[in-house]
């Protein structure tokens, strides 16, 4: 099976960044997986970014992000200013056609790791550095769900953020895992007024303490900031608004520390 990365468009960016760029990668056969990524020009390492809701958000060829409002997605040139190349992953294209949605019970399958695997391999070929997978939300139970699966060729560490610890119909719940089959660091972040329904943040400890195989763990609750409208959307502390700023630099912090 053969990896193809596609630049389509480049685009220059403020002097932290070299460019943002389209990638595609071939996975599995006849699957794409686009991507949009932001390179800084001395980066330490490089972040997968898994949105949540339906784990869609129209990535295109020329670049441009359709739904683009995801905390993890809207702040892509946070983490490059914080010397992290910022992956900013889509749905693959098997789960978009026919307007179809990447649902839960695809995340927790042997094809979206597949998927995941064969990107962390083409971009640790690219550039030489510690690939980690950072989720939030429902893209979370997709980091939760890859790193328990990846064995061999895993992630070299991972981040999961507002993540779901709630059981629902919908189905991601962590607390549901296998979490300590999960070997590499593993970071957990979480607003402690997150008003979310399926993250409520008196279970954020309960999965950080579910890590037991992980060679580092910890907790990092975020306070303040703002929130409006719905209390699972990205304009709220479930989101962080606020204080995305200090929520990518902490992470950043804490990837250079493991």
């Amino acid at each position: 099976m053969r990896m193809i990365g596609i630049i389509l468009f480049v685009a220059f960016l403020t002097p932290y960044a070299k460019a943002s760029e389209y990638r595609g990668f071939e996975t599995r056969n006849g699957v794409t997986v686009p991507t949009v990524i932001v390179a800084p020009d001395h980066p330490r390492a490089v972040a997968i970014l898994f949105t949540g809701g339906s784990g869609t958000i129209g990535i295109q060829k020329d670049g441009e992000i359709r739904r683009g409002g995801n905390f993890l997605v809207a702040s892509r040139k946070k983490f490059a200013q914080n010397g992290i190349v910022a992956v900013v992953i889509d749905a693959p294209s098997d789960q978009t056609e026919g307007g179809s949605v990447m649902n839960d019970e695809f995340r927790d399958s042997d094809e979206h790791a597949m998927d995941i695997g064969l990107v962390i391999a083409a971009l640790r070929k690219t550039y030489s550095l510690p690939v980690w997978l950072i989720g939030t939300s429902r893209g979370s139970s997709s980091v939760a769900a890859v790193a328990i699966r990846l064995r061999k060729g895993g992630p070299d560490g991972i981040v999961l953020t507002s993540a779901i610890s709630v059981e629902h119909k919908r189905g991601g719940n962590l607390l549901d895992m296998e979490l300590s089959a999960i070997r590499m660091p593993a970071l957990v972040v979480h607003h402690v007024d997150d008003g979310c329904h399926v993250t409520p943040n008196y279970n954020a400890s309960r999965i950080r303490d579910g890590l037991t195989g992980a060679r580092a763990r910890e907790l990092i609750a975020i306070k303040g900031g703002k929130t409006k409208g719905d209390p699972c959307g990205p304009r709220s502390h479930h989101g962080f608004l606020g204080q995305r700023g200090k929520v990518i630099k902490e992470i950043a912090q804490w990837i250079a520390a493991h």
